[in-house]
């Protein structure tokens, strides 16, 4: 008897796979593109040095997503992960960068140290999955939706820094977006469903370009091809400082990589072993050595494109790799590129309030299958967890005044999610007992939280 494959293993035709591929592209390439034009501003690069910033963050956030997706021998998580640079990186960057005794070939060869030293911590880092059931990685999805909804507020508002923002037109646009994702998941076919949140970013972005939103100019001034080279910015510098830094960032990098790893597998309906958790922090690891050599960044797990996996009831990976190879030919056509990031805030705003509520909703439904009536601890578990990661989403200034080391912690929800739950879990249920405690929900009954044919 052969057995059946795995919703996340399965190969869809081709023409569905390439659109599939380039609305997870669409939904991560503003995030995408970011953190590197952050740098290029704080570091005041030319326009020539901010364009091949942004190509080789996209071409490497490509090669990542393979990395993850695809993967080969020991690297990779199997996953459809789309993979992209980490914006608590952005700090630790333009300090190095700014350093007159290193420069940004210091940051090239800083990130490259904090690479090789991932690669060689994975394997102990991987020994915590144990610690992950049900009742921590329900919070850590959870968080990840609900820390996700100030940028989709901020995209229906028009984006941020946008004078009236907030103004009605702009209001108007994401609630067309989010309606026509609704009526196509309501009365469209499979694959139209499949196809919703791009045919409602089409939809919003003719809409607001007709209004009279979006700023198009810099689509003339990029090039039309350009080829990520390694070395652009010189041989990297390695020195110690910097290293220590990147490897702190790598550590934060590493916890809510696995969280995120355990919890899109829970979202995907598939068992990830502690072998599958190596691997895919082997895969960040090789893929930001890598991304030193081309001077850009480290890579994680883009949170909004989990949305993407619920909505749609997709789970292949094969077509987040797609979407990786679709993102490394942009990052060789500047121009296509500039076009996609000339989409008009309002635009997304719809589409981002679909997608991360809906990932909020998947974490609801792992916590509904913890234990709360013969474990009281486990609604203190979940309620303090949530409590406590919501901090740098809802009043980031209270932790302002601990240390600076603290700070790459406790920036992120996901990693303070990942801590407490975890720590909470363990010294009320106990460490041994941690794997016991509900993780049978995948287990035994094979079921996943995607919400399929929302």
């Amino acid at each position: 008897m052969n057995n059946p494959i795995h919703p996340v293993d399965q190969v869809l035709p081709a023409r569905q796979m390439i659109m599939l591929g380039m609305q997870h592209m669409l939904v991560a390439y503003i995030g995408a593109i970011a953190v590197p034009l952050i740098v290029a501003s704080a570091l005041k690069m030319s326009q020539a040095d901010t364009i091949v910033l942004i190509s080789t963050a996209l071409f490497c956030s490509g090669i990542s997503t393979l990395m993850q997706t695809v993967g080969f021998w020991k690297f990779g998580v199997r996953l459809p992960i789309l993979q992209g640079v980490a914006f608590s990186s952005v700090g630790p960057v333009i300090a190095i960068g700014t350093n007159p005794h290193v420069g940004f070939a210091g940051v090239c060869g800083a990130v490259i140290g904090a690479g090789i030293f991932t690669l060689i911590a994975a394997p102990f880092v991987g020994r915590l999955r144990r610690l992950f059931p049900p009742v921590v990685t329900g919070c850590i999805v959870t968080v990840i939706g609900l820390q996700l909804f100030p940028v989709a507020y901020e995209w229906v508002g028009g984006g941020r820094g946008t004078p009236h923002f907030g103004a009605p037109l702009f209001l108007f646009v994401s609630l067309v977006v989010l309606i026509t994702i609704l009526c196509i998941n309501r009365y469209g076919n499979p694959l139209l469903r499949n196809l919703a949140v791009l045919i409602g970013l089409i939809v919003g972005a003719l809409l607001a370009c007709a209004l009279g939103m979006g700023d198009y100019s810099g689509v003339s001034h990029a090039p039309w091809v350009t080829v990520p080279v390694p070395l652009h910015f010189g041989a990297p510098v390695f020195s110690v400082v910097p290293i220590a830094t990147m490897i702190v960032v790598m550590i934060v990098q590493m916890v809510e990589s696995m969280g995120l790893f355990l919890a899109i597998g829970d979202i995907a309906g598939k068992h990830i072993s502690e072998a599958d958790v190596v691997n895919g922090l082997r895969a960040n690891g090789l893929a930001s050595a890598i991304a030193g050599l081309f001077a850009a960044f480290p890579f994680i797990a883009f949170m909004e494109n989990v949305g993407l996996v619920i909505l749609t009831g997709v789970r292949s990976r094969w077509v987040v790799a797609v979407s990786g190879v679709l993102m490394c030919v942009v990052a060789l056509i500047p121009k296509a590129g500039a076009v996609f990031a000339s989409t008009p805030p309002a635009a997304l705003g719809g589409a981002g309030l679909a997608m991360f509520g809906v990932v909020v909703a998947a974490g609801i439904q792992t916590l509904a299958r913890v234990d709360y009536e013969s474990n009281r601890y486990n609604v203190l578990i979940v309620g303090f967890t949530l409590a406590t990661a919501l901090i740098p989403v809802m009043a980031p200034a209270v932790f302002k005044q601990l240390p600076d080391w603290t700070q790459p912690f406790l920036n992120s929800s996901v990693v303070i999610a990942c801590i407490v739950s975890v720590v909470l879990n363990g010294l009320l249920n106990g460490f041994r007992g941690a794997v016991g405690n509900g993780e049978s929900a995948l287990d035994k009954s094979s079921q996943h939280t995607a919400i399929d044919g929302v």
